[in-house]
Order: structure tokens, then sequence, then C-alpha cells
């Protein structure tokens, strides 16, 4: 998303973090031979909208659950807009709750869906992990690290910058002023910041849950009542009371712990549709001959947004907007990089593993060069990525379909397919 809270002067830069030692290197050539069984799986299957909210403007950690979207609400003509200024945070999860950034994530989970999952989750991660993981099988050359936590039987992929509240710098263009201009936040999410949404879908024999920011909404992509409502689309139907009861059981089990929660979370907003939503790019329209869609593809593939507008400027006057259902484009890519793909599957099939086995032991990812990721130990003095009742509730939720079925909670469902 666009928008993210600020500051008055902008954070020194801070230095990397210390290196863990290394427990295994996995490089490409070890990839290859068992990325042919994946061939046929390689594909998300099963995708499905599981929970939203909004990081609300305000000096607690605040987040509202559903949130919304903003709006695409483009201007009737165009109007030359100022270059952005301002402090711009890489991670707004880390930045807005630096100690847990998972936190909201599960909360807004358990609260939407306080039944315990139904299936195995095998991995949590964001678009920006899955991002960093899918380039490295590609051959990009960006360097990377990922916090790795194993709750219950869950591998958590945890992006990780030098700081919590590292910021973009030298930030320049229209990135953030053009859809502050051309998108609106509904009233009954009035203070938001950045909407974050949670998918689960499977890809490569694993089950996922993937959290994303939604730059904004299209209307005629959502469904409207005749008195302009806003109505459920095609998702789950769930009334405002039972999300109401849902958040006050949340809040009432972490009331009973130890200690009160630093994040404060409210009911507010709407269920959004995934096929409504979209992602924003602005750039200027002397470079309009570059193939910006396709570079924006495995990120679209990642977080399954089916809509892209791609904004061209002249000196900051936007008069050519493309506003694009991209589904079938991204379906294609999907087919295109089936290789790539199965490497993707092989090597996530490979860290679950690694994680399983050293159940007692807190991970890292590094990259450091081009052909290998180093799977290490984190150095000591990192909090968790929950709070501490959230991470025995977030447990419970992701392990109780395996205890009910007769599994330990210890070694739920370890099966030949944690192994590559």
């Amino acid at each position: 998303m666009y928008r993210t809270f600020q500051k008055n002067q902008p954070r020194p830069a801070a230095p990397a973090p210390p290196l863990g030692s290394v427990i295994e290197t996995v490089s490409i050539a070890d990839l290859t031979e068992p990325a042919s069984a994946f061939a046929p799986s390689a594909r998300v299957t099963d995708c499905r909208f599981v929970a939203s909210y909004n990081w609300l403007d305000k000096p607690k950690p605040s987040i509202l659950v559903p949130g919304a979207p903003a709006q695409w609400t483009p201007r009737s003509e165009p109007r030359k807009l100022s270059e952005d200024n301002g402090i711009y945070y890489r991670d707004k999860n880390a930045a807005r709750y630096p100690d847990h950034p998972m936190e909201a994530a599960a909360r807004a989970i358990m609260t939407m869906h306080p039944a315990p999952a139904t299936k195995q989750v095998d991995i949590v991660a964001c678009g920006s992990t899955l991002g960093n993981l899918l380039r490295f099988v590609r051959g990009e050359d960006r360097p990377f690290r990922i916090l790795v936590e194993i709750v219950g039987n869950a591998v958590h992929l945890i992006r990780r910058e030098n700081s919590p509240t590292e910021t973009i710098p030298d930030v320049r263009g229209y990135g953030h002023a053009f859809p502050k201009a051309n998108t609106t936040w509904d009233k009954c999410v009035r203070r938001s910041v950045s909407h974050q949404r949670l998918l689960q879908y499977d890809f490569g024999n694993l089950n996922f849950i993937i959290r994303h920011e939604g730059d904004g909404y299209l209307e005629d992509k959502f469904g409207w009542s005749l008195n302009g409502t806003k109505i459920q689309a095609d998702i789950e139907k769930r009334t405002i009371e039972e999300l109401i009861d849902g958040l006050r059981t949340h809040e009432a089990k972490l009331e009973t712990g130890s200690q009160q929660s630093e994040m404060q979370m409210q009911s507010g907003g709407y269920q959004v549709p995934q096929k409504a939503i979209f992602d924003l790019k602005t750039r200027s329209i002397k470079r309009k001959d570059e193939d910006f869609l396709g570079e924006e593809l495995p990120r679209l593939w990642v977080a399954q947004t089916p809509n892209f507008i791609l904004a061209y400027h002249e000196r900051g006057t936007f008069t050519d907007i493309n506003n694009m259902d991209v589904s079938e484009k991204v379906n294609d890519w999907e087919k295109s990089m089936n290789k790539e793909l199965s490497l993707l599957a092989a090597l996530l099939h490979r860290l679950v593993g690694i994680a399983r086995s050293q159940r007692g032991t807190r991970l890292e990812i590094s990259r450091q060069d081009l052909e290998t990721l180093d799977v290490r130990a984190q150095c000591t003095g990192l909090a968790p990525p929950f709070e501490v009742e959230t991470m025995s509730r977030w447990e419970d939720w992701l392990t109780s379909h395996a205890l009910s079925a007769g599994g330990e909670k210890d070694g739920i469902h370890k099966t030949d397919r944690d192994e590559v």
C-alpha cells in the first residue's frame, strides 16, 4: 500500500544485524532433481480469502478488523500533483508493532474465524518473503534475510529488515501522491493507513496462509445494493454481530492471560472479495515502452491479485491510466514459469523439513550470494513474532484439527511430504 505514518525526520540507517552460525546451506543445484516431482502441483489452487485488517493512524498499535481497502475514485480531470515527500517504511507491519510483527495477522484470523483451522497449515508467509524465495530460484540477484519460527507445525517466514522501522531512502516520483489523490477511505475505516489481507491456498503440495497489502478495490467488481450499501459478493457470509462476538471472545481470552495486549483491536469495515482488489504502480510516460506489467506478474501471482492499475504521468500530470484485469495474464505466467515454480516448491519443502527437524532452534534464512541460501541459527535477543497469549491461542488454532484426529501437539502430521 502507498500510505504510511510519517515522522518529521528520517531515521538514520541501521546497521545489518549480526548473522548466526550456519546450520545448513541450500543451493539451486540441490533442488533441480527433486523439483521435477513438483511440476504437476507447482500452481496455486483452492485460493480463498481468510481475513483482513487495517492499520490505524494512532500512537499505540491499533488495527480495525476486517477493515477495508481504499476505493478507487479517480479524478474526473487530470491535475498536476506534487512529488512524494515523506517518510515511508519498508515493512509496515513491523514498523507499526516492532515487538511482534505477526501479531495483527494472527489476531485478525482468529477473530474472523474463531473455529480452528480445518486442515494443516504448512507455511505462514507474506508477499515479501515468498517473493524473495521466488527471486532466488529465478536467479535474480538480491540479498535478503527471513526469520523462521515454527508454531504448532506451521513454519512462519517473517520479513527481516535491518531495523523494523527501516525506511525507503530517496523516495522520488508519485507512487504515493497519485493513489492518495485517486482513492478514498470509507468513513467506517477512517484514519486507516494500510489494508492487509490474508489468503489461504495450496501450492506444491503445501498449504499456505499469505499476507499481502491491498492497494484498493474496484467498486464495479464488488457489488452494491440499490441504496448504496455494500453487499457481500462471492465471499463467506458473516453478520457484523458474529464478527463482534468473535472480537469479544478473543479479547476476553486475552484479558484472562498474564498481561494485557499492547495492540488495540476493534471491529469495523467490511469484507471485500479478492476479485475486486487492485495493485497500483505509477511510471513516467517517457518509459511507456517498458514491460512494467511483466515485471509485476510474480508479485501479483504471490498475492493472487487480479487487477492492476498502471498510471503514466508527464511531470506529475496523469493523463494515461490503464485499469487492467490481469487474472489471465497471471495464470499464463504461472504456466510459463512451471520450471521455476517447481524449484520454488522443492525449496519450500526443504525449508519446511529443516525447520521441523530443528524445532528447538529459532532459525533465519540468509541469502548473501547468487546460488545459495544459508539456514542459520538466530542470534539471541529477538522478540517472538507474537505476544505470549496470542502465541498460545494461535498454536491451538493451527493444531486443533490434528489433535482431534489423534495427533500429538509437538509432532503433528509429520509426513513424508515434509522432506524433499
